[in-house]
């Protein structure tokens, strides 16, 4: 799965309008294994699986569940580059980095918890969706707004 190709799928739906009562989205983008990555399920991961999806159908599965009218929306997801979607509705808690000096302030706790999750070592980016469609991307401790 190619980052670049993901990117453009979440854009594409967010420049279209993101569907109503959608309620934002995390999407973690590791390059190897979890690891140590600091995340904990927020429900039961029986009957999970959603191997061999290429990233527009990915996408697609992340926005439909990203609803208050569905059970999943909450947390973030893993997307490994190499073997597509992981996990879903993760609790994820990365530690504050002592003497980090660009965090980013006025935001929402999905950014922040992007902004310092994109400092762990297998963390290749973070994306945010906005509940407005908002599209950015935190990598290596930096967010960058793509869209609005």
């Amino acid at each position: 799965m190619n980052q670049e190709i993901l990117l453009k799928a979440i854009i594409e739906i967010a420049r279209k309008g993101v569907p109503t009562g959608f309620t934002g989205l995390g999407i973690i983008l590791i390059n190897k294994d979890i690891g140590t990555l600091p995340i904990s399920p927020l429900l039961s991961e029986d009957g999970f699986n959603t191997e061999y999806l290429d990233a527009q159908a990915v996408v697609n599965f992340l926005f439909s569940i990203s609803s208050l009218k569905d059970k999943r929306h909450d947390g973030f997801h893993v997307v490994n580059l190499d073997f597509g979607l992981l996990k879903i509705s993760q609790y994820f808690s990365p530690l504050i980095p002592k003497g980090f000096n660009e965090t980013v302030f006025d935001v929402g706790a999905r950014y922040r918890t992007a902004q310092y999750g994109s400092l762990y070592e297998n963390v290749t980016s973070i994306i945010i969706v906005s509940q407005k469609g908002e599209v950015s991307v935190a990598k290596n401790g930096m967010v960058e707004l793509i869209i609005t």
